[in-house]
């Protein structure tokens, strides 16, 4: 026989022990397919034990009702408006006053939380020609989410 890969093996007795070539090159295969489904497995386990909805910190809840709020002012739309202020709310006493059109939010420097209350130093400019300002906003927690007061 030729130097072939394909020859039969010969055990130590002499008999032939033909090599299936196809279960050699399925273990890699089968290795790929464990190791991938360990992994799929893992990402099912780990979204269950921690959900994303469960990993919003009080800073992204504080960030997305002021970011809400300008939204809602901008749009003049009341209602919405409504449910993201306090009871107590005063349109006199709104940190936006005397801002003209348009406002954006130009970010939620930093935010600091005491039980049901917050504080928040925003960040804002509009199209009004008075540049960007800074003011502390409060807030306090309604459930889940943070309404806007002063």
């Amino acid at each position: 026989m030729s130097g072939s890969s394909e020859s039969p093996q010969h055990d130590a007795g002499g008999a032939e022990d033909p090599v299936d070539p196809r279960r050699i090159t399925a273990v890699p295969f089968i290795a790929a397919v464990t190791v991938i489904v360990v992994i799929l497995v893992a990402i099912v386990v780990s979204s269950m034990l921690s959900p994303a909805d469960e990993n919003v910190t009080e800073a992204d809840r504080i960030n997305r009702s002021v970011a809400d709020f300008i939204q809602a002012r901008n749009h003049d739309d009341a209602d919405l408006q409504k449910t993201l202020v306090c009871p107590s709310w005063s349109d006199d006493r709104s940190v936006l006053r005397g801002r003209e059109g348009e406002v954006t939010l130009q970010g939620v420097e930093s935010s600091e939380v005491n039980g049901d209350r917050a504080r928040a130093e925003v960040r804002v400019s509009a199209d009004d020609g008075k540049g960007e300002t800074t003011d502390t906003w409060q807030l306090t927690r309604d459930g889940d989410t943070w309404v806007v007061c002063n």
